[in-house]
Parts: C-alpha cells; structure tokens; sequence
C-alpha cells in the first residue's frame, strides 16, 4: 500500500496528527495541510494522492470553498475521491456534503475502524473491476490502440492517472494526455464516461453545464 497517500486537511493541529497516527498504522502514507490554501499547494507540486480528507469547518477558506478550488485546478478531471470531515452533524450538513459531489462525509469523533473501513472503500478498486459491457468493449477495442485500450479499461475500473502511470510505467503526463485523447477520439466529455460506456454500455454524450 506503499504507493496509497492521502492528503489530510483540516486546521486543527491535534486531529490533523490523529488521523495522521491512525493512516499510517493501517499502511498508508499521509500528507498534512493546515489549510484549504496549503492543499491547494500541495496538489499543485504534482504529489500524487489516491484520497483526500477535507475537513469543512475551516478558516478563510472552508472545506467546500476548497472542494471547489480542487475541483476547479489541481483535480479538475475529479480523479480523486474528497471526503468531509466534520464536527457538525445534522442531515442538513450531510447533503450540502453530498450535493458538492463528496465520495463520503464523515462525521467527528469518529470509531477508528469505522473510519479505516471507509477509507478503504475509496482506495481500493472496486470489486466490479474487469466486469465490462461485451459489446462496448468489442467496439472500444476495434477503435483504439493497444496501449489506449488498456488505459480505457484501467480508467473504467477507477484507477487515478497517477495508478494507470505506475502500472504501464509510462509518465504521468503521458498517461493524463492518453486519456484526454481517448475522451476526444470517442465523442466523450469526461472520464466517468468511459467508466460508464464499459460498464454499461452507454453514456450522456451531452457535455456536463458547469
């Protein structure tokens, strides 16, 4: 699990090394940021992260004005999975979360193997990987070359860019502009859209308003 880091975010420095102690002994690497600001910073240096745990109530810039900022620069392709962190519970909270487009929402304090379960969730390649459309997969490969084939297939089963680089050992520049070309060559906006045509076997070809 060596290669899994996620990007911890929140401004309170005694839950920041909490959660810190509790990754790094189930396996996983684990960068800090104090603020919304420095996570932006981080991501933009090229750092590879699988996850990100956001914590929403923050000075400056809060958790979801973050989120935004992530999804509008360092991650605008929404790669990697976010999830809130908050002290405040209530189900009004809990869908704001989920309207933003959060992969969880985690309420503090939180169980430890209730948190470890459910980060796992989001790290691990879903179990229906390797499970495609026949059909959609008949028509992708006719349509590609080898080397984008493969990457289509990886992407489909939720691998981030960083992963499918590690994989083929090709660059991780090398690999974004691979699946922008995939995205282009097949009529698609977005790479939920090869997950969804080699999964099921269609998808909204309708550009997503922003």
């Amino acid at each position: 699990m060596s290669e899994c880091r996620i990007l911890c975010v929140d401004d309170d420095i005694s839950m920041l090394n909490t959660i810190e102690d509790i990754l790094i002994s189930a396996g996983y690497e684990v960068s800090l940021a104090k603020s919304g600001q420095q996570a932006i910073d981080l991501m933009n240096k090229g750092i590879s992260f699988r996850l990100v745990l956001l914590d929403v109530d923050m000075p400056e810039m809060d958790g979801y004005e973050t989120f935004k900022a992530i999804r509008s620069g360092p991650d605008k392709d929404g790669n990697i999975p976010i999830i809130f962190l908050t002290g405040m519970d209530g189900p009004d909270f809990e869908i704001k979360g989920w309207e933003y487009g959060a992969a969880d929402y985690i309420t503090k304090p939180f169980i430890k193997s209730v948190f470890l379960a459910r980060i796992r969730n989001r790290v691990t390649v879903p179990a229906q990987a390797g499970k495609y459309d026949p059909e959609a997969l008949s028509k992708l490969e006719g349509s590609l070359s080898e080397l984008e084939f493969t990457v289509a297939k990886y992407v489909a089963d939720g691998l981030s860019n960083a992963e499918i680089a590690e994989r083929t050992k090709y660059s991780y520049g090398y690999i974004k502009r691979l699946v922008s070309a995939i995205l282009e060559k097949e009529g698609m906006h977005k790479r939920g859209d090869i997950r969804k045509y080699l999964k099921e076997g269609s998808f909204d070809d309708e550009p997503t308003e922003v």
